[in-house]
């Protein structure tokens, strides 16, 4: 299989939630559909689930045109380009076709609330897979992360880190990965309190969900061939799923918080990400004005302003009403219940949210952090979700 031919035919149009069926003749054979319609497949005798996703971050089916920048594949900066998850995809066709041992599932609704995995666990948790201990998701930005929490919640041992990330890096010289206590959710976060290893590995795009996404195909390439090196059965096994281990650390107010760091930059410039699909990517050198966008919340009757970094188009400020942040509240809460944390109350001020878990643990994040699941929270989707619209902005004087 040529993965770089494979990740460009995955890519070249974008799969919303629902039209996931559409690509199935792309894939490799011999892959059965499951009772919710996902795709799986075991090869051999393994004790690894591996994971990737179909779906893309997009409501628009949209022809992707591909822009090629030395190894950074991009596009013309009309549509996100789907290298969330179609490298985790184009690793798992990689690593299936070369015939390593394992579980393999392609899963339906990751970009909308893990729809698919979320009923395979449901399942699970009643019918358990014996001889299954780890679960690794193909789905992290970045080259260096193994994902050792998820939503503030250990998903994998350090031991179990460490491991993997020796076992990459001995494969390939060039690569230094290393364990990441940041990571959102992914896939296999749903099996957290079924199987004691479950981690996300980084796969080479950055700024998803954005015009300016990018995948380093030269890595993806690199990924594929490595994990077919990897002994995955001997990876060591820690972490007990039935107890629960929380970190507390925040980042509120430095794009921190569960870990979308969002690097934009190649090359030491700024990179305009156009968040959420608004602009244009450029390098530039001299920082850009914050810029205060004014939305009419047609459902609550109030204009609402959302103040923008000028350089990474991120939120910084909002001002909304108090019937919003409660609707926004109730649809947090509504999240962090579906990934089953258990935590005693949450704030929410419509910028920056604060988890107090048991023992008086607690996390934080901002909403920029919460966009990649909580697509309410993107201003530039009111009209989507409740009929507003974009009145006007301006741009902030210094």
């Amino acid at each position: 299989m040529n993965i770089k031919q494979k990740f460009l035919e995955l890519t070249s149009r974008t799969y919303p939630h629902g039209t996931e069926q559409e690509l199935f003749h792309l894939l490799c054979d011999g892959l059965k559909e499951d009772e919710f319609g996902n795709l799986f497949i075991n090869i051999g005798e393994s004790d690894v689930m591996f994971t990737s996703h179909l779906d893309t971050a997009t409501s628009a089916l949209t022809t992707v045109n591909h822009v090629f920048d030395k190894n950074i594949i991009k596009t013309d900066g009309k549509s996100i380009l789907g290298a969330d998850d179609k490298a985790g995809v184009t690793v798992m066709m990689y690593m299936i076709e070369q015939k390593v041992p394992g579980l393999y599932y392609f899963f339906l609704g990751e970009e909308v609330g893990c729809i698919g995995s979320k009923k395979v666990a449901g399942k699970l948790k009643e019918e358990k897979i014996e001889g299954i201990n780890k679960v690794i998701s193909f789905d992290r930005r970045g080259t260096t992360s193994v994902i050792t929490y998820q939503s503030s919640q250990r998903c994998a041992s350090d031991k179990f880190g460490e491991a993997l990330g020796k076992a990459l890096n001995d494969a390939d010289e060039t690569f230094s990965y290393k364990n990441d206590p940041t990571g959102v959710l992914t896939d296999s976060v749903q099996f957290i309190k079924i199987y004691a290893e479950c981690t996300n590995i980084s796969v080479g795009y950055q700024s998803e969900h954005t015009f300016s996404e990018s995948q380093d195909i030269e890595h993806l390439e690199k990924l594929a061939k490595a994990c077919c090196k990897v002994d995955w059965n001997s990876l060591p096994v820690e972490r007990d799923p039935s107890t629960t281990e929380y970190k507390s650390y925040g980042g509120y107010g430095g794009y921190g918080g569960w870990g979308d760091d969002y690097d934009h930059g190649y090359g030491g410039g700024r990179w305009n990400s156009g968040w959420g699909g608004r602009g244009n990517s450029s390098f530039h050198s001299t920082p850009k004005k914050n810029e205060k966008v004014y939305v009419h919340d047609k459902t609550f009757n109030y204009v609402s302003s959302i103040e923008l970094d000028g350089d990474t188009k991120k939120v910084v400020k909002v001002d909304l009403c108090d019937d919003r942040i409660a609707y926004e509240k109730r649809t947090i809460d509504d999240l962090l219940l579906s990934l089953e944390l258990e935590y005693k109350s949450t704030t929410w001020d419509g910028m920056k949210l604060d988890v107090l878990y048991g023992g008086e643990h607690n996390s934080d994040c901002d909403r920029n952090d919460l966009l990649e699941y909580l697509p309410e929270l993107d201003y530039t989707k009111l009209e989507e979700i409740g009929g507003d619209e974009i009145v006007y902005s301006e741009e902030l004087a210094d």
